[in-house]
């Protein structure tokens, strides 16, 4: 009786060490992601005097390059998980 036991310990001893095989075998290592993907777009400098509209389409112009970082990093992270199936 006592053999089958540690048999059994065995067996499920090395079913675990398969099982975590398995799972570091199967993991993905993702590439970095490029250094635009990680930038901050400032605020549109504003000088005391400055008319407002123009201020405003400052911060639009701003807004468009931050949103356009946006598409460009998501376009990168969607290539590369479809290379991944």
């Amino acid at each position: 009786m006592l053999a089958i036991c540690s048999g059994c310990s065995t067996s499920a001893e090395l079913k675990k060490a398969s099982a975590d095989k398995g799972i570091a075998a199967a993991r993905v290592t993702l590439p970095p992601l490029p250094d635009d993907c990680r930038a901050w777009e400032p605020h549109a400098a504003v000088n005391l005097g400055d008319e407002a509209r123009s201020v405003l389409k400052a911060e639009r112009r701003q807004l468009d390059r931050a949103n356009a970082r946006v598409r460009r990093c998501a376009a990168n992270y969607d290539a590369t998980a479809k290379a991944l199936q």
